[in-house]
């Protein structure tokens, strides 16, 4: 399997959020570890393209641009 690149992590969250998720739905559809989700969500909260209500994880309008725009990049 090939190893994924940061950008390939940040989508991946970024789908999963979409919906809405909690840190544990996240951790299993995007095929992390605790540590690692909660680096990358930290990294997205910081940035405005997640934002957190209670304890789900929604994507921002911003998030939902940029979603877009990569999805477009990858190959």
């Amino acid at each position: 399997m090939k190893r994924r690149t940061k950008f390939d992590i940040v989508i991946a969250i970024l789908d999963v959020v979409s919906g809405g998720a909690t840190k544990t739905k996240i951790v299993y559809k995007a095929n992390l570890n605790f540590n690692l989700a909660t680096k990358y969500l930290a990294f997205l909260l910081e940035k405005g393209l997640v934002r957190t209500n209670s304890n789900r994880y929604e994507i921002t309008k911003e998030g939902k641009t940029f979603l877009e725009k990569a999805k477009e990049l990858q190959i």
